[in-house]
């Protein structure tokens, strides 16, 4: 048995889940950006509580590790670093711009369009990254200011699904 905590504090949006064996038991979200920090413990608190689950029962921590908001990764990490060196438990990292391809993955149709995730990383940036519907990494994590030239090398053969916040 599997007892996962979940964080995400990377974006304009921050959400926590608890999961086991893959199922999400409890899910809850802050739409306000600048409340993550105040926001998070309490929230994992009364998840925890609702969902009837002691932290010593947890398996593993994870996180979406960015790129992202950097004041919200810092929180994150900083409240995932405190839980796993605790509990003496894993942490788990993954890209959040992985995660939003995995996400955007399962809804497609068509499933041979190449991902592209795009997160806001103001300035005229976005934070960006272009898989496969398989997950493969074909282009890597990257800050771009967009123009008319960016992802042509990819565009002649091939259809793009653009998605995120950027």
């Amino acid at each position: 048995m599997s007892l996962i905590l979940n964080i995400d504090t990377a974006g304009d949006t921050a959400s926590i889940c608890l999961a086991k064996n893959g199922e999400i038991l409890a899910l809850l979200h802050n739409t306000n950006q600048q409340d993550h920090a105040a926001w998070l413990h309490t929230a994992i608190d009364q998840m925890m509580q609702n969902a009837k689950h002691e932290f010593r029962d947890l398996s593993a921590v994870a996180i979406s590790a960015g790129p992202g908001s950097y004041t919200g990764l810092r929180v994150g990490m900083a409240a995932v670093k405190g839980f796993c060196y605790a509990l003496h438990i894993p942490l788990i990292t993954e890209s959040t711009l992985a995660l939003m391809a995995f996400a955007a993955s399962l809804q497609l149709k068509n499933k041979k369009a190449f991902l592209c995730p795009m997160i806001d990383a103001r300035r005229n940036e976005v934070f960006t990254a272009l898989f496969t519907s398989d997950l493969e990494e074909i282009a890597p994590a990257t800050a771009m200011i967009l123009d008319e030239q960016s992802f042509s090398d990819y565009f002649s053969n091939n259809t793009i699904a653009f998605f995120g916040s950027g």
